[in-house]
Parts: structure tokens; C-alpha cells; sequence
């Protein structure tokens, strides 16, 4: 029985120590970071301000001032007494206290609709025009964490070149030396020494691709938020190049017109700023209000027997009021409404400046990485038949080398060397087209969820 225990603690022992691991795909990766980036929470918090500022001058447009008040105490009761000139006069009765109720209700009720809808307006403007500017943003943060993810799996097969080449050069080098010990004539010492050598350009390989793999886990952890006992890994096992069908340049600049966040941040700002200059204008007029006021007060003290018995009786504690009025306001400092109205007229004014070649700069921002996608996919294609040609060398080399293993050594260790130097700059080429795509598409104002939903396919 005590054996068993040993073996059940030591077990547990043994995984106590193993951490979690998470594995996400590209756009699961891309979207949990997202949401933990502080930024992005930054800016939806400052979305939601804006939001609640549109219920608060929605609620305020009926009734802003409305209130009331009530108090109940104890009160001194009321005894009449003969001044000076023999006149009967009511003071206070300290010794007769009672109970008392008391209350008042204050409303006011603006007439100027045309200003309120017009801030409401605005408002919503520029609940637009933030939520643009948040949306473009997200954009190139999104841009900036699909290069981590695909920096993660570029390491990863940096990683596995550099294992791998280092394990076949100590294979090729192992069978060379045994050639050498059995005495073998085609064996040279030199083609030993020479492929022993290049151990130097393998093992420096071997730690740079380790080190770049631990950066690159360490920035996809830092990334998604996670604790130290919780690992990420990428779902995807290689690093291939994206199927997303990239469509032409003018449909690119088509969208990019209609819908690229920048361009509706400007709308919503044109529009804001329009609605502004209204309410700058017509804050220059009166503003017409209706109000009211109710006020009743009771007490229930010393002397009040008879008055008591009327709810509505007054003396100098019993109270009952009212009001009804139409008002006017109007600000005499006419020069300050009318700055407001300025520096709204300017502020539109400079917008449709940037308007008129906004979205020309916008093409081409959009023509330039267009050319960067073309020519990383051009390098991708090239990359990708020159791996084909080193993996023919590789081939013809390893059929020579069973042949005449010691003779054929040196031109083996030359074919596999260019053909693991070629898969490194294929994935490089790999990754270069996949950030390509990445930012073309933020460069178009895509939101990548939008991209995959409209361009997953080709028409």
C-alpha cells in the first residue's frame, strides 16, 4: 500500500509542474490579442463615453430641470401675545412642539427643439467620427499581430531547418570518419575536416534559430495576455502562404472610397462639424423655456386646533404656492457665442481641405503596397522554383553519395547545405508575402473579418 502511494505522489509530482497550453489559430490568435491590448480597451471605453453623452442629451431634451423636494420634522407651535401698543401678535410657542410637512416641485421645460435635435446630431457625428478613427486603428494593430503570429511559425521552421541540418551533416560526418577507420582509399582526411568545418555556420544556425523562436513565443505570450504557467502555441504546424484572393488595384481603391475608415472618420467630422456651426448659429438667438413651481407646507403644532382643521391654511409656517411662466434667456455676451460660431466655420473649413485629397493619398498609399504585394509575390514564386531545383541537387547528389559514399561526400554536404540555405529564404519569401497581403489589406481600410467575408473566394 505504501508503495503505491510513493507512486502516485511521484506522478503527481512529475505533472505538477507542466503548465497550460493554449493553441489558436491565425484569426483566433489576432482577435484575443485584440481584446487584451490596453489600447483597444482605451478606445472602446472612450466609445462608450461618447455613447453616454448621446443618452445624456437625448434624456435631456424633455424636462432637463425637474425636481422636488420633501421635509418632515417637529416645529414650534404659535402663541398670541400683546406688543407694546397693546396689539395681539403670534409669536413662537417653544413649549408647544408638533409635526411638520413640507414640499416643493421645480420644472423647467426648454422650447428650443431646433437646438436640442441639432446637438443630438452632433453629437452622433461624432460618435461616427471616433468610432472610424478606432476602427482604422484596430486595423494596424490587427496588421502588427498577424506579424507576431507569423513570426512565431517562421522561427518554428528556422528551428526545424537548423535541427535538421545539424543532425544530417553529423550523419554525413559520422559516415565519412567510418569510411576513414576501415581504411577506405576514396575516404580524404580533408573532406572530413572540411565538412567538420562548416559544424560552425550549423551550431551558430542552431542557437539563432532557438533564440528567434523564444522571442518570438515570448511577444505572441506578451501579446495574448498570459500568465507565466500558460504556454501558447499556433494551431497552424508550417508556415505557408495565404490562399485570401487579393482582388485588383481599382477594387481595392473602389472600397477603400466608399469604406476606408479614414474616409468616414472625415465624413462624420464634416458632418459634426456642420452641425456644430447650426447650433453656434442658432445659440445666437433667444432660447424660450417654460417652468413652474409648487410649494406646500403643513404643520401640526401648539395653538392650531381650528387651523388644523383647514389643509390649506397659511401663517408663517403654513405654506401654499405655485407658478406658471413662460421665460426668455438671452446672453449678452454676443462676441462669445458668435467666436463658438468661428472656430466651428473653421474647423469645417479645414476638413474639406483634407477632403479634397484625402483620398488621393489614400490611392497611393494603396498603389504602393500593391507594388509590395507583386513584387513579394513575385520573389515567393522564384523562391519557390529555385527550392524545386536545390531539391532536384539534393536528390541527384544523395543517389551518388549511395554510390560512392566517400567520394561523393564534399558534393553532398554542398547540395544539402544550398538546399537548406534556399528553404530558409522560401520561408522568408513566405512570410514576406503573407505581411504583404496583411498590410495591403490594412492599407485598403479593411477590417479582416470584412476581408475574409467579401474576398475569402474568387468570383
Amino acid at each position: 500500500m505504501l508503495f503505491i502511494l510513493l507512486i502516485i505522489l511521484f506522478i503527481s509530482a512529475s505533472f505538477a509542474g507542466e503548465g497550460e497550453i493554449i493553441r489558436l489559430g491565425r484569426d483566433e490568435f489576432v482577435e484575443t490579442a485584440v481584446k487584451n491590448e490596453p489600447r483597444f480597451k482605451e478606445n472602446r471605453m472612450a466609445l462608450l463615453i461618447k455613447e453616454e453623452k448621446i443618452e445624456q442629451i437625448r434624456y435631456g431634451a424633455l424636462l432637463p430641470k425637474f425636481e422636488f423636494s420633501m421635509l418632515t420634522g417637529i416645529v414650534p407651535g404659535l402663541k398670541r401675545d400683546t406688543d407694546y401698543y397693546g396689539q395681539s401678535v403670534r409669536s413662537w410657542d417653544f413649549t408647544k412642539m408638533g409635526p411638520y410637512f413640507g414640499m416643493n416641485i421645480q420644472a423647467a421645460q426648454p422650447l428650443n427643439y431646433g437646438q436640442l435635435r441639432m446637438g443630438l446630431k452632433a453629437a452622433q457625428a461624432d460618435f461616427q467620427q471616433k468610432k472610424m478613427e478606432v476602427e482604422g486603428k484596430e486595423n494596424s494593430l490587427k496588421a502588427e499581430l498577424l506579424s507576431y503570429y507569423y513570426g512565431y511559425l517562421l522561427a518554428m521552421e528556422m528551428d526545424k531547418l537548423a535541427q535538421d541540418g545539424h543532425k544530417q551533416m553529423r550523419k554525413a560526418a559520422d559516415k565519412l570518419e567510418e569510411a576513414l577507420d576501415d581504411g577506405d582509399e576514396d575516404a580524404s582526411q580533408m573532406d572530413l575536416l572540411e565538412l567538420q568545418a562548416n559544424f560552425f555556420d550549423i551550431d551558430k544556425a542552431v542557437w539563432e534559430a532557438q533564440t528567434g523562436l523564444k522571442k518570438a513565443r515570448l511577444a505572441a505570450k506578451f501579446a495574448l495576455g498570459l500568465p507565466d504557467s500558460v504556454s501558447f502555441e499556433p494551431a497552424d504546424s508550417v508556415l505557408s502562404a495565404v490562399s485570401d484572393f487579393v482582388p485588383s488595384l481599382d477594387s481595392l481603391k473602389n472600397w477603400a472610397g466608399a469604406s476606408h475608415p479614414d474616409i468616414r472618420r472625415l465624413t462624420a467630422g464634416l458632418e459634426a462639424t456642420s452641425m456644430q456651426m447650426e447650433l453656434a448659429s442658432a445659440k445666437l438667438a433667444p432660447e424660450f423655456f417654460v417652468m413652474g413651481e409648487f410649494e406646500y407646507a403643513k404643520s401640526w403644532a401648539g395653538d392650531r386646533t381650528n387651523l388644523s382643521k383647514n389643509a390649506f391654511a397659511q401663517d408663517p409656517v403654513n405654506r401654499l404656492s405655485g407658478a406658471f411662466g413662460v421665460g426668455l434667456k438671452y446672453k449678452l455676451n454676443f462676441w462669445n457665442q458668435w467666436e463658438n460660431y468661428k472656430l466651428a466655420r473653421i474647423e469645417n473649413r479645414i476638413l474639406r481641405q483634407t477632403e479634397s485629397y484625402a483620398s488621393r493619398g489614400i490611392d497611393l498609399q494603396i498603389e504602393e503596397k500593391y507594388d509590395e504585394f507583386l513584387k513579394a509575390k513575385g520573389i515567393l514564386e522564384s523562391a519557390r522554383n529555385a527550392l524545386r531545383k536545390t531539391e532536384g541537387m539534393l536528390k541527384g547528389a544523395a543517389l551518388q553519395y549511395d554510390l560512392n559514399p566517400s567520394k561523393t561526400s564534399g558534393l553532398l554536404a554542398n547540395a544539402y547545405k544550398k538546399n537548406l540555405l534556399m528553404k530558409k529564404d522560401y520561408y522568408f519569401a513566405v512570410y514576406e508575402y503573407n505581411m504583404a497581403v496583411a498590410k495591403l489589406f490594412a492599407q485598403a481600410g479593411y477590417l479582416f473579418s470584412e476581408k475574409n467575408a467579401v474576398f475569402s473566394k474568387k468570383p
